[in-house]
């Protein structure tokens, strides 16, 4: 299982990459809660969280991004917005990742949720 995360978060990482993100944080912990990419484009900071599973899994990789686990980014988000990107816009993707035998489909979700970053 952490073999694949961590090769969903490689995958996702060069996706962004060659799409023409900056990549400025990668697994960013606050406490005891990360994110997997901090990137930036056009001005805004995009929170990302990247999903890995196989093809014989009943789920998607993204529908195991529930609130819980929404709230654990955000407290890292508030965080991270706070002290290193204090002037930008945000938002929250998800990177979804489905391998299949040598090959994998990624499906890159924009605005996955939203929320308010607190103000201090």
């Amino acid at each position: 299982m952490y073999a694949k995360g961590k090769k969903g978060e490689l995958i996702a990482e060069r996706y962004m990459l060659n799409r023409g993100y900056q990549v400025h944080f990668r697994n960013k912990r606050v406490g005891r809660n990360e994110i997997d990419l901090i990137c930036e484009k056009d001005g805004a900071i995009i929170f990302v969280e990247v999903k890995a599973r196989t093809g014989n899994s009943l789920l998607k990789p993204f529908e195991s991004v529930n609130r819980t686990k929404q709230n654990k980014i955000l407290r890292v988000a508030d965080d991270v917005a706070v002290r290193h990107f204090p002037d930008h816009n945000y938002r929250f993707d998800i990177i979804s990742i489905v391998f299949r035998k040598d090959k994998f489909d990624i499906e890159h979700i924009k605005n996955a949720f939203t929320a308010e970053i607190a103000n201090r």
